[in-house]
């Protein structure tokens, strides 16, 4: 299937400078627009950090010296010694406070004793603190504590608790007043930062404590929770462990320029932050703005560039007219001069002449090769060329020279390589009978290899067995060798034990011999004794007696003990005969098995050397094939080139040559 070519459009000049000059126009335009959005955006991006900032930096200050303003009012009424005047009572102790609470405004006061428990102080207290977040960080600190706002009957609250210390400064009860919300909201309510504009104060764990929008604080929201983001939350971490810093985060998928500063005095942080939309709607307005003048100077600067492409495209259509035509191999036709301008006069002027030139060198050219074509090659180029034209006529010229040397040459090679084609088919004739020849004798060599090979692995196969039977009998041998030292070790423990035997014989022969000696003074001595040593000579007459039973089985003893021994001994040396039989035994083992695989070896490397007498073998017959097609191609060839030869000759004697040699 063939394939379409594609068909490529011509532009013009004119197209060509409206389109560059648009295209460079439009991109500088463009880049002149990225340019103008990416500095605004930075810059402002930029201020709008810098200033929220300083807005967190300040209004972190002003929390921050409210609560100090409502501690130093607690820390003055904590002062009082008539709260720390044990010697008065809780009803005068209630009187102080109302008059405090008269002066400032308590939304309640109250004193507990140190389990939480309400002492004194305004019905509207609680009766316990037990459950207040930050009772916990009263006792362990003993110090003033600010607790979180929170919402009771509808009123939003600020608890600080201070300590009643005794004369020996330890706690003797807690003072908790409790404050309206005011006093953070007038700050939050104060920060201007755009109508979707956040002002939060958040606790160490992330808590919202307190916010701008007061209705949202009933959610007690974390903000972690609300905008959990990988991204964010390393923002929120650096904000939590109290740095001042500014940075931009996504909420809701809307970009905000956020700055947070620590509120001294207390673990929470004050965070605002700024919509990007409701900061950036100016710098859109100006971007839209630039894109519509840029679109307009656009638009004139085409129309300014298409006027001046016209007039340079009407100047030159009369030369690109004459041109194509040239390009398609027209040289007769007149060239019209241009006086539009004086570059295109020079142009049309130049491209006149330029075509009559060509015509006549081409002319020229065209008779010369008509005489070449004809095998007249004793002619010559005629006509002037002028400039690089001259070049074209002296290669015509070097040309003809070596065309009749080169037809001299041929006609003396044609001789030479016909009778060289006659000897040359001779000699691969003979090559053609020899290779064939000694491919037969090497197919034989061949077959007879590849028998050898299967007896040679017959034998590795047999040779293999046999080492293997040597492997299991010098195994088996090694076994019984092993057993054998095994039997003959148990053998000599047995001869030690019989010897241990014989020596607690002759003792207990001792001990009986010993035990009649005893047994014959005890008689005698029971015979001096008289009526009363009589029941000491039975005793010592059974013993006499059990003496001689003794005796008389230790007699027996020796004598088993003896041919046990007796046989023992030929046992060990029947054993250490068997045991040197199995040695050399071994040793032969070992001597066949170094037979057999050396044996083995000798076969493996015979026949690795007969597989390699057979890869040459097939190489050579390989070689052999390859001689025996290439001399039957050489003497197709020199029969081929016999026939050519004559042909040539016949050629070169019909060409017409000058005598130049």
């Amino acid at each position: 299937m063939k394939k379409k070519r594609k068909v490529s459009k011509t532009r013009n000049i004119k197209q060509i400078i409206v389109y560059y000059v648009t295209m460079l126009s439009v991109l500088l335009g463009v880049v002149l627009i990225l340019l103008m959005v990416v500095t605004s955006l930075t810059s402002t991006s930029s201020v709008l950090k810098d200033s929220l900032q300083v807005t967190a930096r300040i209004s972190a200050q002003n929390l921050s010296s409210n609560l100090h303003l409502l501690a130093d009012r607690m820390d003055s009424l904590a002062q009082e010694k008539a709260l720390s005047d044990v010697s008065l009572g809780n009803g005068q102790k209630q009187q102080v406070l109302s008059e405090y609470k008269q002066r400032i405004e308590f939304v309640w006061i109250a004193a507990y004793d140190l389990s939480g428990q309400r002492l004194y102080g305004d019905g509207d207290a609680p009766a316990s603190i037990v459950d207040w977040s930050h009772y916990p960080y009263l006792q362990e600190t003993a110090n003033l504590t600010i607790g979180e706002p929170e919402n009771v009957d509808g009123i939003w609250q600020l608890s600080i608790g201070m300590p009643l210390l005794d004369r020996e400064g330890s706690p003797q009860a807690y003072l908790i007043g409790s404050y309206k919300y005011d006093v953070l909201n007038d700050v939050l309510s104060n920060i201007n930062i755009g109508a979707g504009g956040m002002a939060l104060v958040v606790g160490e764990e992330g808590d919202i404590v307190a916010n701008k929008d007061i209705a949202a604080m009933e959610k007690s929201e974390n903000l972690y929770d609300l905008y959990g983001s990988g991204r964010n939350k390393k923002i929120f971490d650096s904000m939590l462990d109290f740095q001042t810093d500014s940075g931009s985060v996504f909420f809701n998928m809307n970009q905000h320029y956020i700055a947070y500063s620590p509120v001294a005095g207390t673990n929470w942080t004050l965070m605002i932050a700024a919509p990007g939309k409701d900061f950036m709607g100016i710098l859109l307005w100006s971007v839209l703005i630039s894109i519509a003048v840029i679109l307009a100077l656009q638009i004139f600067a085409r129309r300014l560039i298409v006027k001046v492409a016209d007039k340079i495209s009407e100047s030159l259509a009369i030369a690109s007219k004459r041109l194509s035509s040239l390009s398609v191999g027209d040289l007769k036709e007149e060239v019209l001069l241009a006086d539009s301008n004086e570059e295109a006069e020079v142009l049309t002027t130049a491209l006149s002449k330029t075509v009559g030139s060509l015509a006549s060198y081409i002319d020229d050219i065209t008779a010369y090769l008509g005489l070449l074509s004809s095998g007249d090659y004793s002619g010559e180029v005629t006509g002037r060329f002028d400039g690089d034209f001259v070049a074209i006529q002296e290669a015509l010229s070097s040309i003809t020279i070596s065309l009749n040397n080169t037809m001299y040459r041929i006609n003396e090679a044609s001789y030479a390589v016909s009778s060289n084609s006659s000897e040359t088919s001779e000699y691969a004739k003979k090559l053609y009978d020899g290779s064939t020849e000694q491919t037969a004798a090497l197919e034989r060599l061949n077959s007879k290899i590849a028998m050898i090979m299967q007896k040679i692995d017959e034998i590795d196969e047999n040779a293999s067995h046999v080492k293997r039977s040597a492997d299991v009998a010098e195994q088996r041998v090694e076994d019984g060798k092993r057993q054998m030292d095994d039997m003959l070790v148990t053998m000599d423990s047995i001869h030690c034990d019989m010897q241990e035997i014989i020596t607690i014989s002759q003792l207990i022969e001792e001990i009986a011999s010993q035990t009649g000696l005893l047994a014959l003074n005890a008689s005698i001595e029971a015979a001096r004794a008289g009526e009363a040593g009589k029941g000491f000579a039975v005793v010592a007459q059974q013993i006499s007696v059990l003496s001689d039973q003794t005796a008389e089985a230790l007699d027996k003893t020796s004598e088993i003990i003896g041919k046990a021994s007796k046989s023992i001994e030929q046992g060990m040396r029947t054993a250490n005969e068997t045991a040197e039989s199995f040695l050399a035994i071994k040793e032969a083992a070992a001597d066949f098995s170094g037979i057999s695989d050396n044996m083995a070896h000798i076969t493996v490397e015979q026949k690795e050397a007969m597989e390699m007498v057979s890869d040459e073998v097939g190489t050579v017959l390989e070689i052999a094939d390859t001689n025996q097609g290439l001399a039957k191609e050489t003497d197709e060839t020199a029969s081929l080139s016999l026939k050519q030869a004559e042909e040539l000759e016949q050629i070169v004697s019909a060409v017409k040559l000058k005598n130049c040699l």
